[in-house]
């Protein structure tokens, strides 16, 4: 099963390199929204609840618009019908597509998180700061473990 995830993974993975389909389309329904928020607001800045609940209900709504943009090209381009075929488990789609989507929010996350700080937070951006980085250091230790360890796959 491995072997199959780790094969529809950089399928998914090139695709997506390839047409810059997903992603963009994901930071900026991401940072409209913040934006959006920002003046619809009315407030210099947003403080506790409600900016988490921004945050947490932006990047969901990203992730299902991602989901989407995930599962349509490969119903419309017939992967559902030639996946069914070949002789893998069934599960393995589900797992490479639900680590794509972990991998386009990271780099989602990358703008949204510094956009998110800096449209809602405002002038209480510098108390929010260490969170911020310890953030982006997480997604970036993420990425840089993905990277090698599908760079070594290809090798």
């Amino acid at each position: 099963m491995r072997a199959t995830v780790s094969a529809l993974l950089r399928k998914e993975l090139a695709l997506e390199l390839r047409t810059r389909e997903s992603v963009p389309a994901m930071v900026l329904f991401t940072v409209t929204t913040y934006v959006i928020f920002h003046f619809g607001l009315d407030r210099n800045s947003v403080e506790g609840d409600l900016a988490a609940g921004v945050l947490w209900v932006t990047l969901l709504f990203a992730a299902i618009l991602g989901i989407n943009r995930l599962f349509v090209a490969d119903h419309e381009q017939g992967g559902f019908d030639g996946f069914l075929l070949a002789p893998v488990d069934r599960t393995a789609m589900l797992v490479a597509k639900a680590i794509a989507l972990l991998a386009f929010l990271f780099a989602v996350e990358l703008v949204a998180v510094p956009a998110f700080g800096l449209l809602l937070l405002g002038p209480s951006l510098g108390q929010a700061l260490p969170e911020l980085l310890v953030v982006l250091l997480a997604m970036n230790s993420f990425a840089i473990v993905l990277r090698q360890r599908f760079s070594a796959r290809n090798d």
